[in-house]
């Protein structure tokens, strides 16, 4: 059965994920390369994610992958994280190549702590968007949805990357990013984890997983 009512949700205060579109975890661990799997309980999984977003000495060692939530299964942990730069070329890279394979694949930063939010939204093996705000150097593709209409909602008719630093309508966006977080982009393009629970009729249990260690 899936997670009850009383079950904690994923939350961490730097919370990174993979999602992609599929039931399969199996497929989703073979994809990843991911190896030494066992099973844990839900509620250690949750644990175990904030717990590993605050490890210092080795955070993308240990990956964390929900049962299907939504018709998604997620992968949590830093090793998915946009914002950090011995990752992101890896893992844009790898998010695309999933969403050829599984249709589509989406990678989230949110930071309780106000450090920054991040997405990468691919589909069939093309980036639609990746947006990070804390390098603004880095963008790919065009905002749409959410982020969009509050583009627009800001009075920015454009792309934000191409604002004038010094601008007001750069220091509003920058502000609070356009009050558009990595959660609020997931809410509308698959699943926001800290809201959601595993699919109805799934098992409520998580994998535990060691990341492959980059080249």
């Amino acid at each position: 059965m899936g997670t009850s009512d009383s079950a904690p949700l994923i939350r961490a205060c730097w919370l990174s994920w993979l999602a992609v579109q599929t039931l399969d975890q199996a497929k989703v661990l073979k994809a990843l390369g991911l190896t030494e799997v066992r099973e844990t309980a839900w509620t250690d999984g949750v644990a175990l994610i904030d717990e590993v977003a605050h490890d210092e000495e080795e955070p993308f060692a240990t990956v964390v992958v929900t049962p299907p939530m939504q018709g998604w299964t997620l992968v949590v942990g830093p090793y998915f994280g946009l914002p950090y730069p011995q990752q992101t070329r890896h893992i844009t890279d790898l998010c695309q190549e999933l969403s050829a394979h599984f249709g589509r694949a989406q990678l989230f930063f949110h930071s309780e702590q106000n450090d920054g939010e991040a997405w990468l939204i691919a589909e069939r093996g093309r980036i639609l968007r990746r947006w990070i705000s804390e390098y603004p150097a880095l963008p790919l593709g065009e905002p749409f949805g959410v982020e969009r209409r509050l583009l627009d909602a800001y009075g920015i008719t454009g792309k934000p990357e191409d604002l004038d630093p010094n601008s007001d309508l750069a220091g509003d966006w920058a502000a609070t990013w356009g009050d558009c977080w990595a959660t609020t982009v997931a809410e509308e393009s698959s699943i926001n984890p800290t809201t959601a629970a595993a699919d109805t009729g799934s098992s409520s249990s998580m994998l535990v997983a060691a990341a492959p260690a980059l080249g």
